[in-house]
């Protein structure tokens, strides 16, 4: 068995009364194109999206000739109450609003017998970290996709990886947006943190009616980011939120940060204004407990052996 804390039987427990009244996908249908693709060098499974304008015009984007598609990668929650092509679904609508190619990779990770909370780089996660990298290559080779905008995102126990690629990745991301997902401080490196605190910009959408661990590990992502300087840190807290799917935050923060025009302003109105957001600053105690430890640390407890 692969689980960390607890049992098989309590975490399908927890994850049937808690994850299954939010599966459904209530998000419409987009009018572009859906296809599920198999990356050639690893065999995964990836859902891919072009949307609608794309479509329309074969891959030009109406900015121009030179200009590339931002791609959204979205990393899905835990098997079977989520996967990753309902991720796809969510997010038809929002990319034909704002232009956005859709990726989401099926990962062994975000899996009911995986260990939970993720604490370690196990065998399925590291596999996940190659199969998530082949993947974005392949959609960069096979689309109009622009490798300098990526959006890295998730819902949910795909939180993890969210956070936990880019973090081991930083060169191939260049915003972040959790929804309502896990974190996990032990599966972050500091040694990659100088390398993109001052370009990565990074929200955390917190549901204040969410399940417990998704909300305390969200708040955990806050500080985490937030104690090591990162130049945008963005936390809000969604009012009577449940654990439910709101792509339309994470669409809107990218297109804030990469100064990305919506094809369908209005669309992108209503979608945000349905969601009604406070700021969420976290206390000092939170902070402290997930600052990196000192330098003066590490060097004593060297020297004890």
């Amino acid at each position: 068995m692969r689980i960390g804390e607890g049992t098989v039987l309590s975490v399908t427990i927890v994850a049937l009364s808690a994850f299954g009244p939010g599966c459904a996908v209530p998000q419409p249908r987009g009018e572009g194109l859906y296809r599920r693709v198999e990356e050639p060098t690893t065999r995964a499974v990836y859902h891919l999206y072009l949307p609608a304008q794309y479509v329309r015009t074969n891959g030009a984007h109406p900015d121009g000739p030179t200009v590339k598609w931002p791609l959204v990668v979205t990393f899905h929650g835990m098997k079977p109450y989520d996967n990753a092509l309902p991720q796809e679904r969510e997010w038809e609508q929002e990319a034909d609003t704002y232009g956005y190619i859709i990726c989401a990779p099926e990962l062994a990770t975000s899996d009911s017998f995986m260990e939970y909370p993720l604490t370690r780089e196990h065998e399925y996660v590291l596999r996940d970290r190659r199969i998530v990298l082949a993947v974005m290559d392949h959609v960069f080779s096979t689309t109009q996709a622009d490798h300098r905008r990526v959006l890295a995102t998730s819902w949910s126990c795909g939180g993890y990886m969210a956070h936990y690629i880019p973090n081991r990745h930083p060169e191939y991301f260049t915003c972040i947006a959790t929804r309502l997902s896990n974190f996990s401080a032990a599966l972050m490196s500091d040694d990659t943190v100088a390398s993109y605190r001052d370009r990565v910009p990074v929200a955390v959408f917190i549901g204040q009616g969410d399940l417990p661990a998704c909300r305390r590990e969200s708040e955990e992502a806050v500080a985490w980011y937030q104690s090591r300087g990162f130049r945008l840190v963005r936390g809000k807290l969604i009012d009577d939120m449940g654990h439910r799917r709101i792509p339309q935050t994470a669409a809107a923060f990218f297109a804030e940060q990469q100064g990305i025009r919506p094809l369908r302003p209005l669309d992108a109105a209503r979608t945000v204004a349905a969601v009604r957001m406070i700021d969420y600053t976290p206390d000092k105690p939170l902070l402290e407990r997930m600052s990196p430890r000192p330098a003066r640390a590490a060097v004593q407890a060297g020297a004890s052996f």
